[in-house]
C-alpha cells in the first residue's frame, strides 16, 4: 500500500466535501466568510495534492502516524457531504 498516495488523495477527498458544500451556496448568492474560507480551503487542499501527486513528491513524504486520521477525516468528511447533499 501506497502510504503517500492514500494520504494526498485522502487530504483531496476532504478539500473536495469542504468544496462541494460551500461554493453552491456561493454561486447561488449567498455569501459569508465562512463559506468563502470553506471554499478557498476546499479549492486549496484539492490543488495542493493534486500537485504532490503530479511533480512526484511522493518519494518525499516520511509516513507517520497521522496517514490514518486522514483517511478516517476523509471517510468523515465524505459521509457529511454526502448526507448534507442527499438528505
Amino acid at each position: 500500500m501506497n502510504r503517500a498516495l492514500l494520504h494526498y488523495v485522502s487530504l483531496g477527498i476532504i478539500g473536495l466535501s469542504f468544496a462541494t458544500l460551500s461554493i453552491p451556496d456561493l454561486a447561488a448568492g449567498d455569501s459569508s466568510i465562512s463559506l468563502w474560507l470553506f471554499a478557498i480551503s476546499g479549492v486549496g487542499l484539492i490543488l495542493g495534492s493534486l500537485y504532490d501527486v503530479l511533480t512526484g513528491s511522493l518519494n518525499d513524504f516520511e509516513p507517520d502516524g497521522f496517514t490514518p486520521l486522514v483517511v478516517l477525516g476523509a471517510v468523515l468528511s465524505l459521509a457529511d457531504a454526502l448526507l448534507s447533499l442527499f438528505p
